[in-house]
C-alpha cells in the first residue's frame, strides 16, 4: 500500500498504487452497484416519492440512515446517534484529511506536512500521535478504555508508516454523492435524462455548503476544497444538462444566467445557457449570449471561444438544433448538452 495524498497537478508526491491523483474526479463505485442498476427501475418507473435507483426509493451505495461522516459542508461526525465532531481545530483538520483518504494509508510524513503547511515544529511527530489518540477516543471511546491495541483500533489503525481510517460504504457523504452521480451518468447513458436529472439532484442534495467550510485554508491545504468544489460544479452541469434534455429548459435559464455571471470563463455553462434559451424558443437571446461570452473570452484570454460554443452558435445561425453525443440515446432528444464541460 502506498501513501496517498491529493495535490494539485504537477505537485503530487504520494498516490494510490503509484498513480498521481489529478483534478479529474474518478467515478465513485460501491459494491453491488452493477447488480442494483440491473433492477433499478420497475416496469412502471420510480415509485412516487422514491429516489432514482429502485422502485422503493433505495439509494445505491448507502444505507437509508444518515451518513456518519460529513465533509460536504462543515465537518461533522455522528457516531451512535450522537454528534462527535472534534472541537480542537488541528484534530478536526487531521480527521478531514483522513476522511479524504478513507481506507487508504495516509503517511505520517504527509500528514505532518499538510497539518503544518510545510513548516512543522520539532515536536510534530509526537503531536500527531497525540492527535491520533484523541481521534481514536472520539471515534470509539470504548476501545481504549477496554485496553485495546491502538494498531487494531476498529476505525483508525496504525499501519506501517502512517494511519488508515476505515470507512464503510455509505458512511461518508462524499461517497454517497458520488454513488448517486454515477447512477445519474448511467441513466443518462441509457437514454433516460429525466431520471438522470433526479439522480444528480439527489447527489447535490448531499452538499450542505462549501466543503470543509469550517476549517479554511489556514488549517487545511486549499486544494482539497478546490477539488471538491470543482467536483460539485461538474455535478451541477450534469444536472442542468439532463434537465435541458428532459425538456425543462425554461426552469434552468435563470440559474444558468447567474452561474455564467459568477463563472464568466467556464464555457460549458455558457453553452448550456445558449441551449436552454434556444430550447425555450429564444434563439436571438441565445446568439446574444454567445456574443457576450466571446467578448469576455477574447478580452480576458486573447483567444476565440472553444469548439463547443462555436458549434452551438453555428447550429443556431443555420436554424438547426444544437446536437452532441452525450445525450444521443435520450428518449426525448430535444437539445443536447455539449460533450465537454
Amino acid at each position: 500500500m502506498v501513501c496517498a495524498a491529493v495535490y494539485p497537478p504537477g505537485a503530487c508526491r504520494w498516490a494510490d498504487d503509484g498513480q498521481a491523483l489529478t483534478g479529474a474526479v474518478a467515478r465513485a463505485r460501491v459494491p453491488g452497484m452493477a447488480a442494483q442498476q440491473q433492477e433499478r427501475r420497475p416496469a412502471g418507473g420510480d415509485a412516487p416519492g422514491g429516489r432514482p435507483g429502485d422502485g422503493n426509493g433505495a439509494v445505491p451505495g448507502g444505507e437509508e440512515d444518515e451518513p456518519s461522516y460529513l465533509v460536504l459542508g462543515p465537518l461533522e461526525v455522528r457516531r451512535a446517534g450522537a454528534v462527535r465532531t472534534p472541537s480542537q481545530l488541528k484534530r478536526r483538520a487531521l480527521l478531514a484529511i483522513l476522511l479524504l483518504h478513507a481506507n487508504r494509508l495516509a503517511c505520517a510524513e504527509m500528514l505532518i506536512e499538510e497539518l503544518w503547511d510545510g513548516h512543522p515544529p520539532r515536536s510534530a511527530q509526537a503531536t500527531l500521535q497525540m492527535y491520533v489518540s484523541g481521534l481514536r477516543r472520539t471515534l470509539d471511546p470504548g476501545h481504549g478504555s477496554a485496553g485495546g491495541d491502538p494498531r487494531r483500533h476498529p476505525v483508525l489503525r496504525t499501519s506501517g508508516s502512517g494511519y488508515v481510517l476505515r470507512v464503510e460504504p455509505g458512511e461518508l457523504d462524499l461517497d454517497r454523492s458520488r454513488a448517486r452521480a454515477a447512477l445519474g451518468r448511467d441513466l443518462r447513458g441509457a437514454g433516460d435524462c429525466a431520471a438522470a436529472g433526479e439522480a444528480f439532484r439527489g447527489a447535490l442534495a448531499m452538499w450542505r455548503g462549501r466543503p470543509l467550510a469550517d476549517l479554511g485554508p489556514a488549517r487545511l491545504p486549499a486544494y482539497y476544497a478546490v477539488r471538491l468544489e470543482e467536483e460539485r460544479m461538474a455535478l451541477v452541469q450534469d444536472r442542468i444538462g439532463a434537465d435541458i434534455c428532459a425538456g425543462r429548459s425554461a426552469e434552468v435559464i435563470a440559474e444558468l444566467a447567474e452561474l455564467c455571471a459568477r463563472h464568466p470563463l467556464r464555457e460549458g455553462l455558457h453553452e448550456q445557457l445558449m441551449l436552454a434559451l434556444a430550447s425555450a424558443g429564444r434563439r436571438a437571446e441565445a446568439l446574444d449570449a454567445y456574443a457576450r461570452v466571446r467578448r469576455v473570452v477574447v478580452a480576458d484570454v486573447g483567444i476565440e471561444p472553444g469548439p463547443g460554443l462555436q458549434a452551438v452558435q453555428r447550429a443556431l445561425l443555420g436554424g438547426l438544433p444544437p446536437t452532441g453525443t452525450e445525450h444521443g440515446r435520450c428518449r426525448r432528444p430535444l437539445l443536447l448538452q455539449p460533450t465537454a464541460i
